[in-house]
């Protein structure tokens, strides 16, 4: 009996462990400075990639993911819609379209890899 007792605290904290691993994605706060550096070079680069004559804009985040690499690798997870704001005009905040069917919702997964201390920040894959 005590023997299954061990078993299942070693299998309990093998399981933590595995949670926590170097490597890993986990999820982390939106509120990140990294993680909002991160949305927003992937906002300018999804709106630079458009053929749409309106800029896009995040209107939630669903889930933020952080792997430490070579640097940080964000799996960014939102809900897109589109603004009133033209590409061409430099604004500093845009409203979303007045009617809800102008606004076309839709949800990307932007993962961006960022080295800070060299100034460099990619994004490697966008899926919308």
């Amino acid at each position: 009996m005590a023997w299954k007792m061990v078993l299942c605290f070693l299998s309990a904290l093998f399981a933590v462990e595995a949670s926590m691993l170097v490597g890993g994605f986990r999820d982390i706060d939106v509120k990140d400075e990294g993680v909002q550096n991160a949305l927003n070079f992937a906002v300018v680069q999804h709106n630079r990639g458009t053929n749409d004559m309106y800029l896009h804009q995040v209107a939630e985040v669903v889930k933020a993911q952080v792997q430490v690499v070579a640097g940080m690798k964000y799996i960014l997870t939102v809900k897109m819609e589109k603004t009133a704001c033209r590409k061409n005009v430099a604004i500093e905040q845009c409203d979303t379209q007045s009617r809800p069917s102008n606004a076309q919702p839709y949800q990307c997964t932007f993962t961006v890899w960022s080295r800070p201390w060299m100034n460099d920040i990619r994004l490697q894959e966008e899926k919308c």
